[in-house]
């Protein structure tokens, strides 16, 4: 069963058909802010902040990273995401063309 996240910032309710154990912050980071590099599987992670974003990253079959609110974030960590392959989102209706 993919696994949850929620962003609840930016109302993001997805799932994952893929969970990649990669945390965002240690990916190498690429001339884009909001894009980094996994050089295990060499593809790029794009920042999924909207829901517009993760759809527009879904439907490129892009990998996303999604910020998520947890309460046992890491010590010293900024923000914790979700990193992987975009399953469908919660209650969407939307559909690829």
């Amino acid at each position: 069963m993919p696994d949850p996240s929620w962003n609840t910032e930016a109302k993001i309710s997805s799932e994952f058909s893929f969970k990649c154990p990669k945390q965002w912050d240690r990916l190498q980071p690429t001339s884009l802010e909001d894009v980094r590099h996994c050089p295990e599987c060499d593809r790029d992670v794009h920042l999924a902040l909207t829901e517009e974003d993760f759809r527009r990253h879904a439907d490129g079959g892009r990998c996303v990273a999604v910020r998520v609110v947890t309460t046992n974030a890491p010590k010293g960590a900024e923000h914790v995401y979700f990193v992987g392959s975009p399953g469908a989102l919660y209650g969407a209706s939307h559909k690829k063309i």
